[in-house]
């Protein structure tokens, strides 16, 4: 068998040894809620089974990196990047009024954030309204811009956000009539407006698609993190990564002896998609300038409990699934 191990690294300067630890640690999706199954699964997951319950792909997410459990010396660089989020909230300057936003499905303050590489996304919508308590103060998507600037920058929401799932799909390949900028958005939507004006560009999820993967084969492929810690990717739609883990997941729901509910892979092109977000965005926001912020992206979620799969004998899923990847 190869030793790939490299035996000269403690031998190394201190300065080289740390920077290869920094290079090592995940850059993660940091979640402010708990994804809600057929709420995020779109119009195709209504009324079925979804394939994943989700929330134990955001367990693993939250916690802390696999370097903490290295060494010492690794443990410490991974602490000096980043920390329990109650931690790191006492560090930051308080937010305004408006980013006070908390809905009951939010995840607590018991997780990990690396300020220098995490981005933050929200799984909110307004369906969410009908299943499970949501606040009268404060407002999500400017809580989603506040943890951005706190975070790397970057933040994601569901296309669902902006559009009811429920109800019969747009036409979004026809135009929209130029006179909607005209038109003032109605008051409710005046937040949406505002909060949206807080960052110069937002990735919209589209889809989310489950990868159902034991964490020694998922970790070989490189796709989530170097060392399989970073469990939730948000990717834009035109990402050749994106590209791999749609053909890893489908590649692993086909070589399962049985499935418990069948994923849909049917894939959209990405300029198809960054269509769909801004024609959803300008017919809600009567805005041109700001649906042009808006870039398509997909959700990928590694679970290892193989829940989707009826039968999990270890032959389940071959080597073939990722060997190729």
């Amino acid at each position: 068998m190869l030793d790939d191990t490299f035996h000269p690294f403690p031998r190394l300067p201190t300065e080289l040894r740390e920077e290869i630890w920094r290079l090592c640690l995940p850059h993660r999706v940091s979640e402010m809620d708990y994804p809600y199954g057929w709420l995020i699964g779109g119009l195709e997951a209504y009324g079925k089974e979804f394939p994943c319950s989700l929330r134990s792909t955001s367990d693993s997410n939250g916690r802390p990196p696999l370097l903490t459990r290295v060494c010492v010396e690794s443990r410490r660089v991974t602490y000096r990047s980043g920390n329990w989020v109650s931690v790191l909230e006492t560090q930051s300057p308080e937010p305004p009024d408006d980013a006070w936003w908390e809905a009951a499905n939010s995840i607590d303050g018991d997780y990990w954030q690396d300020p220098l590489r995490d981005s933050i996304h929200l799984h909110w919508t307004k369906e969410y309204e009908v299943e499970i308590w949501y606040p009268d103060v404060g407002h999500p998507l400017t809580s989603l811009a506040w943890e951005s600037k706190r975070l790397s920058g970057s933040a994601s929401f569901m296309l669902h956000y902006m559009t009811s799932f429920l109800m019969e799909r747009e036409p979004y390949d026809r135009p929209v009539s130029h006179l909607l900028e005209d038109i003032p958005v109605f008051d409710f939507k005046q937040e949406d407006f505002v909060a949206l004006r807080l960052l110069p560009q937002w990735s919209v999820v589209v889809k989310v698609v489950i990868v159902h993967l034991d964490l020694a084969r998922a970790t070989k492929t490189g796709l989530f993190g170097l060392s399989g810690d970073a469990p939730v990717q948000v990717l834009d739609a035109a990402s050749p990564l994106a590209s791999q883990l749609y053909e890893l997941a489908e590649a692993c729901e086909r070589e399962a002896v049985s499935v418990t509910a069948a994923q849909d892979f049917t894939r959209m092109s990405a300029n198809d998609m960054d269509a769909m977000v801004q024609r959803v965005a300008f017919k809600n926001l009567h805005n041109r300038e700001l649906s042009m912020r808006m870039r398509a992206a997909i959700m990928f979620r590694l679970c290892t409990k193989m829940c989707n799969h009826s039968n999990t004998l270890e032959e389940g899923i071959t080597g073939s699934a990722v060997s190729n990847q």
